[in-house]
């Protein structure tokens, strides 16, 4: 079930439809329906899907090189793999397609952590031959800070190739309220108040089910997605997660301040600006300032109201978090009372 993404599919298919070659980076944090939105676009194209991986290069340049040679380019009659990256790339240039050459590459800081030379070997091909093909190159990945602090950054050799950057965000409650269309609105808002707008956490809930079921059975019960999936998102993010969960509870029940944080947490006040800055980079927790505030007030580490962004984040450590002993035990029904 695909539902919403009306505006970011106008904006890939715009893309696609314009008279130059596109370099499209798309990211959002992990959930966030990514490669669910890109199939949806892709469904209708002669289009080259590859999912990196976390693997060798070796690996990495091998299953590339299958995905472009099953899309049926010529040199698929003689070759098995490609040699090198360049030549791979190069080689989305001979896929038959009545429009434009597409190739999305889903979770791509996973192929420039096996091969850190990768931006520099596409970028020097976009400049001299690919911006000026009929192609649509669309780089994807989770890994906020890396997209925005290294792969848009001034100094990696992609910088300025972009020719369109779209940060994709939650669904808004028009399209959670979609999901659920038997409930009332009191529990639409319930639930669009514990998951936000993240598709993965909504399909996690059964619509045919009462908010209190959905809760009880999808969240509070060990071994469901959801019972997990601050943790995992914490691992798979962060080291030191104990530090984080002191600091994460602390902000989702209320201190939202420097001082507040470390009154709660008594971690040093030039660690908590670390650690918060950590979270704000891969979207949990945001700083807000008064509109009065003075750009001095802003840059500075200690002014300014966190905030969690995330829902589930929000609604896990002010809700559950104290009661982990309880759900370890099998104990979900005393719990949600």
């Amino acid at each position: 079930m695909f539902i919403g993404r009306e505006r970011e599919l106008d904006f890939l298919q715009e893309r696609y439809d314009s008279e130059r070659a596109e370099l499209i980076v798309l990211y959002g944090r992990r959930r966030i329906g990514k490669t669910e939105l890109l199939q949806q676009f892709a469904r209708d194209k002669s289009a080259v899907f590859y999912a990196c991986t976390e693997c060798t290069d070796q690996e990495q340049l091998a299953r590339f090189s299958k995905r472009i040679l099953q899309a049926g380019i010529p040199a698929a009659h003689f070759l098995t793999s490609f040699s090198d990256w360049e030549t791979a790339l190069r080689s989305i240039q001979d896929v038959p397609s009545e429009g434009k050459k597409l190739l999305i590459i889903d979770e791509f800081p996973y192929m420039c952590a096996s091969h850190p030379e990768l931006p520099s070997i596409l970028q020097n091909l976009w400049d001299h031959e690919l911006s000026q093909a009929n192609v649509m190159l669309i780089l994807c990945g989770s890994a906020m800070s890396f997209i925005e602090n290294e792969l848009l950054a001034e100094r990696n050799p992609l910088y300025g190739r972009a020719t369109g950057i779209y940060k994709l965000l939650p669904l808004p409650f028009v399209n959670v309220r979609e999901f659920f269309p038997q409930y009332s609105v009191e529990d639409q808002v319930a639930v669009y108040a514990i998951l936000g707008g993240i598709p993965y956490y909504l399909i996690q809930f059964q619509p045919q089910k009462s908010l209190e079921e959905n809760i009880c059975t999808n969240i509070l019960q060990k071994g469901c997605v959801l019972y997990s999936e601050v943790e995992f998102l914490l691992r798979q993010e962060l080291r030191e997660t104990s530090v984080y969960n002191a600091i994460i509870e602390a902000v989702a029940l209320g201190n939202n301040t420097l001082a507040l944080i470390h009154s709660k947490t008594q971690i040093e006040k030039t660690k908590i600006s670390v650690y918060l800055k950590n979270l704000m980079e891969i979207g949990i927790v945001t700083r807000e300032f008064s509109v009065l505030s003075t750009v001095k007030e802003r840059a500075g580490s200690g002014r300014g109201l966190y905030q969690l962004t995330d829902a589930y984040f929000r609604f896990w450590y002010a809700f559950l978090y104290g009661s982990h002993s309880e759900l370890e035990a099998g104990a979900a029904a005393g719990v949600w009372e």
